[in-house]
């Protein structure tokens, strides 16, 4: 017990450095953007096609980092109750897979996680609507198609598409991206129209994607 403390302990000391350095070398072109903009004195940025107040900047990266000190406390947790194994952290390897459909009536709240994926090689088609959403599947074929749960038209517009896209025997990978009340009382009627994954976090859902493997 006394050797599991002390690599808890060894743990915790290294991996906030490391969490530190992921978002840094992750968002590192949405940060050169901002510390840009911040010397030549403007007050909105363009990140990911998106004009974004600094404000709107701020909280982005607020939650961002909030969602992955979550993660890194799940993670210290997970290691309390059970035995270390050694561990590595290895490069991430970047592949352009193709096009992903990101369907959000408020796409500037996904403005660096776009940029994220675009950081990939990954092009991301964004609908604000489901109209637009079924105009651009006719289109396109997609690696991924990605939405929130509520829109304008509908409280469950997320799900809507889903059915939508599964009856018209398209069985591309479909994730929701939501609110942490639509996360937990939405997913079986998510996961019974075909679903593949439906989370609140964007760590997770970067997770779900597997653009990282």
């Amino acid at each position: 017990m006394e050797d599991l403390g002390k690599f808890i302990e060894s743990l915790s000391s290294i991996l906030w450095p490391a969490i530190f350095i992921w978002v840094l070398y992750y968002f590192r072109e949405a940060f050169k953007t901002v510390l840009e903009s911040a010397k030549g004195r403007k007050f909105t940025l363009k990140i990911a096609g998106n004009e974004l107040t600094m404000e709107e900047v701020t909280e982005q990266q607020r939650t961002i980092l909030a969602d992955l000190q979550d993660k890194v406390a799940k993670l210290e947790e997970l290691y309390e109750s059970s035995t270390p194994t050694a561990f590595s952290l290895g490069e991430v390897k970047r592949q352009a897979f193709g096009k992903i459909l990101w369907v959000d009536d408020k796409p500037k709240n996904n403005s660096f996680l776009v940029s994220h994926l675009s950081d990939f090689g990954l092009e991301v088609h964004i609908a604000k609507s489901t109209a637009e959403a079924k105009e651009l599947l006719g289109q396109n074929q997609y690696y991924k198609i990605i939405s929130d749960m509520g829109r304008p038209e509908s409280d469950t517009a997320g799900i809507d598409l889903l059915k939508y896209v599964r009856a018209s025997n398209v069985e591309t990978p479909y994730f929701i991206f939501c609110g942490g009340w639509a996360a937990r009382n939405m997913k079986n009627e998510f996961v019974a129209a075909g679903g593949n994954g439906i989370t609140s976090s964007g760590t997770t859902l970067l997770k779900m994607l597997e653009i990282d493997g």
